[in-house]
């Protein structure tokens, strides 16, 4: 029972005595998001990948993660997996998100995603934030 009290005591005194002050932990409030395994076995170097975003379209799944290196990557796929996703370099934008995979790109801002087709407008879709991809 003493030590239970001891361990108790010792983890609420811990941090009194830094310069800094007991509530100054350099470490974030929250832990980020895994990757959908999944989603993180197709990027490269995509173990440990954080989940940025997701969104999902009338029958599209889209989710953005960035690897720990520090790559950002838009996973593009059928809801109903009927054909394999495919991941692609993106980059956070100052409204949204941009991929690119060869002559397609991908933008997303403004509760939507459109497709360009070198350099021609040739989709777009509504999206809805996805809190936790499948």
């Amino acid at each position: 029972m003493i030590f239970v009290l001891l361990a108790l005591l010792v983890d609420k005194c811990q941090g009194m005595f830094d310069s800094d002050g007991p509530d100054s932990d350099p470490r974030p409030s929250r832990t980020a998001a895994s990757c959908p395994g999944r989603v993180a076995a197709e990027l490269p170097h995509g173990e440990n990948a954080e989940l940025v975003e997701a969104f999902r379209t009338d029958n599209k799944q889209i989710t953005l993660c960035r690897t720990t290196g520090g790559s950002l990557y838009y996973f593009g796929e059928f809801s109903d997996h009927r054909e394999p996703g495919i991941a692609m370099r993106a980059e956070k934008t100052t409204d949204g998100y941009e991929a690119n995979n060869d002559s397609y790109r991908y933008v997303i801002h403004d509760g939507v995603v459109t497709i360009y087709d070198s350099g021609d407008q040739i989709g777009q879709e509504e999206i809805t934030p996805e809190p936790s991809p499948k």
